[in-house]
């Protein structure tokens, strides 16, 4: 009885982990920063921290210039095909691009699926655009406006956006500068991340049983 208990236990902490929330933070300012946190644990994800690199050790003579390698008298295995060369005698050219196919489609759904939960507190984006001169500080404003919003409207069909804040300024002065500035807080529960993780790859598993069979 204690066992079960114990095992309950367990499965309830695993459970309760899963209701976490995974907080992601990224700001451009001249320099990208972007780090992932859950619970106490922070992970920097940019820029990554540069490792001091061990000096190397000097061999003794190169390890006394190494013994050569006899030469192998024996006749080369036969190497038995490929998996992608089976698929492409038995399926062809177009069979190996319906895999692919199915592959990208599951991929895209797990995607998808995340992303519907994925819940972005703050969007912050900033941006004075300058020329030569105000003509083509005009004509710059313009071409960014352009990529940027609808750019934005797609992630905005995408994830849950609660405080959104995005202006393109142009800039006309004496010393022009184009500066840009932006901001991203987002989270979502590792459950969902989970659930459709787990899904989409008893997906992927079926695809791959189906092809060896």
């Amino acid at each position: 009885m204690l066992a079960l208990y114990i095992i309950l236990g367990i499965l309830l902490l695993l459970f309760s982990l899963t209701l976490l929330n995974v907080y992601w933070y990224a700001e451009y300012d001249e320099k990208l920063k972007v780090f992932v946190r859950i619970a106490f644990l922070k992970i920097q994800l940019a820029p990554q921290k540069q490792k001091e690199e061990k000096p190397k050790k000097k061999s003794p003579k190169k390890q006394k210039k190494k013994k050569k390698k006899k030469k192998k008298t024996e006749k080369p295995e036969k190497k038995e095909p490929s998996f992608i060369n089976k698929l492409y005698k038995e399926r062809g050219v177009s069979g190996i691009i319906d895999i692919i196919r199915q592959l990208a489609e599951i991929v895209a759904g797990a995607l998808k699926g995340i992303f519907s939960h994925l819940i972005v507190t703050e969007l912050t984006v900033k941006l004075d655009i300058s020329g030569e001169d105000a003509a083509d500080s005009a004509i710059k404003y313009g071409r960014v406006c352009a990529a940027l919003f609808p750019a934005l409207r797609v992630i905005t069909d995408i994830v849950t956006v609660k405080h959104y804040n995005v202006s393109v300024t142009p800039v006309f002065s004496d010393k022009p500068e184009t500066r840009a500035y932006a901001r991203a807080k987002a989270k979502i529960r590792i459950i969902h991340i989970l659930k459709h993780l787990i899904t989409k790859g008893i997906s992927a598993l079926k695809l791959f049983v189906n092809l060896k069979t």
